[in-house]
């Protein structure tokens, strides 16, 4: 069991937020653009980690291989800027915050933090369009933190920013970069296995305190703050 945190930093994709389906779309229509094949939801899934520029590399398959690249001239930065554009224009068009998270993020006793690999930009039209901003004292993403997860910095940094102690402050996040940062740093970590990482990928790192639902992260965090 957690002892009481008085901060909570929270990952937002797959986290706090179901995005997978202005993802999907935006990752599609960037495929599409450039005449690379598109993928299914579930498959786009897969790819999400590290960071959007990591997502567009997955997503392209063996067109990102360098030697593919050099044939069709066709980068990664390319297909990125184009799937970018438009996910900045759609990005609340599917995307819903996931069960029990608006009423947590209004009613916590804790200092809310926010440590993502997502860009500035989507990251704060999200929140804004959810009336959440104002919700998170801290706000880092993959354009502003010193280092993307899975580095310790930008989760440092936001302990800094706090003045609050690794130990009293928690890492809740869905994938292996979230696990790994806050292990990096020295911080307890929430787990959920019901985001966007698969539980085949996350229990070999063995996280302390995962959970299978929405409902029991939002409990545990209760219950520690």
């Amino acid at each position: 069991m957690l002892k009481k945190k008085s901060l909570i930093v929270f990952d937002l994709d797959g986290t706090l937020f179901n995005t997978l389906g202005d993802l999907a779309v935006a990752v599609n229509f960037a495929l599409r653009h450039f005449g690379l094949p598109e993928h299914d939801e579930q498959r786009v899934r897969t790819f999400i980690g590290n960071g959007s520029l990591k997502l567009i590399e997955r997503s392209m398959g063996e067109a990102a291989l360098p030697e593919n690249i050099a044939r069709t001239g066709i980068t990664i930065e390319m297909v990125h800027k184009v799937y970018s554009d438009f996910y900045w224009e759609h990005c609340t068009e599917r995307t819903l915050p996931n069960p029990g998270v608006v009423d947590f993020l209004r009613t916590s006793k804790a200092r809310i933090a926010m440590l993502t690999n997502k860009p500035l930009r989507p990251t704060e039209k999200i929140l804004h369009h959810f009336g959440l901003r104002d919700c998170f004292e801290f706000i880092l993403c993959g354009d502003t933190t010193p280092e993307r997860k899975p580095s310790p910095a930008g989760l440092l940094k936001i302990l800094e920013m706090a003045g609050v102690s690794r130990e009293d402050a928690v890492m809740v996040g869905d994938d292996q970069p979230d696990i790994l940062a806050a292990r990096n740093a020295g911080v307890d970590c929430v787990t959920l296995l019901c985001g966007f990482g698969k539980p085949v990928n996350l229990l070999p790192l063995k996280p302390e305190n995962s959970v299978n639902s929405y409902a029991e992260m939002c409990t545990v965090l209760k219950e520690c703050s």
